[in-house]
């Protein structure tokens, strides 16, 4: 969608307005840049959520009500702890037979006061007021995906590659086989850490590889991939690169990492598990 231009900005306040509905979020500010476009988005959510959550839930009430699509790192999220307000004192209400108390009687004028020559007060500092500052949640850094072997064996004409894939405790060895063609050793590389990294997540999203190439870039050989994430109706591509002076396997399998790490963090992965698949 092209964001509305500077002439047009009643949806700022609506969108604000809806983000502010998400479970959690307690105040939203927008920035706009000098062009209408969306170049920051300020988001003040409580602690019983993960950032991570809450950005996807931004991003996701954005699309589907403005039709906008809004890069995950413009959105900030600080999330509160809020402090428990203590409940104001009820008064004990009067029993139902309580004497009305009659009118006070007027009393005599009292006579006028002696003066008494005045002391100057010595200066006394306040207290300082206790303050209780809000507690700022920090998430912790969550483990990356990292490559623990690969490999390719040749068998006649048949080729076999071979990805495993490791994030905390859990673990995913996948095989690809293909016919032993020029080229196409790093193509089944590529797709067995694709299907690798699909094994380690826990969402329902397709990860596929669309492309990839190698090319030369200051005297070096560079691999190029494209990979391709789905989700629902949601579809994202993604690119990334690795130089070949490891080896272009290797190449193969970082440059699918490089592609697809900083989006990952994201997304829920498998606790402790090993899986391999052919």
């Amino acid at each position: 969608m092209e964001e509305p231009r500077n002439d047009d900005l009643g949806w700022v306040k609506d969108a604000e307005r809806w983000i502010c509905q998400i479970q959690g979020i307690r105040q939203c500010k927008i920035d706009i840049d000098e062009l209408g476009k969306v170049a920051g988005i300020h988001v003040i959510a409580t602690a019983d959520r993960e950032p991570r959550h809450v950005v996807r839930d931004v991003e996701s009430l954005l699309k589907a009500r403005l039709d906008l699509d809004v890069y995950y790192k413009k959105i900030g999220v600080v999330q509160i702890i809020e402090p428990e307000e203590a409940a104001p004192a009820m008064s004990a209400p009067a029993p139902p037979d309580a004497a009305i108390a009659p009118a006070p009687v007027a009393e005599p004028a009292a006579p006028p006061p002696l003066r008494i020559p005045e002391v100057p007060k010595p200066h006394v500092v306040p207290a300082p007021v206790a303050v209780r500052p809000a507690v700022l949640v920090e998430e912790a850094v969550a483990p990356r995906v990292e490559c623990a072997g690969v490999g390719v064996m040749i068998a006649g004409a048949t080729l076999t590659a071979t990805v495993e894939l490791v994030r905390g405790g859990a673990a995913a060895r996948v095989q690809e086989t293909g016919p032993n063609h020029q080229g196409t050793d790093q193509l089944l590389v590529s797709r067995a850490t694709v299907r690798a990294l699909a094994d380690l997540l826990d969402e329902t999203a397709t990860l596929s590889l669309a492309d990839l190439r190698e090319t030369e870039m200051a005297g070096e050989r560079v691999t190029l991939v494209a990979v391709d994430l789905v989700e629902g109706r949601r579809s994202e591509r993604f690119f990334g690169s690795c130089s070949q002076r490891h080896g272009p396997h290797q190449a193969a399998v970082y440059a699918v990492l490089d592609a697809l790490n900083r989006r990952l963090d994201l997304m829920n992965f498998r606790e402790g598990v090993e899986k391999t698949s052919v």
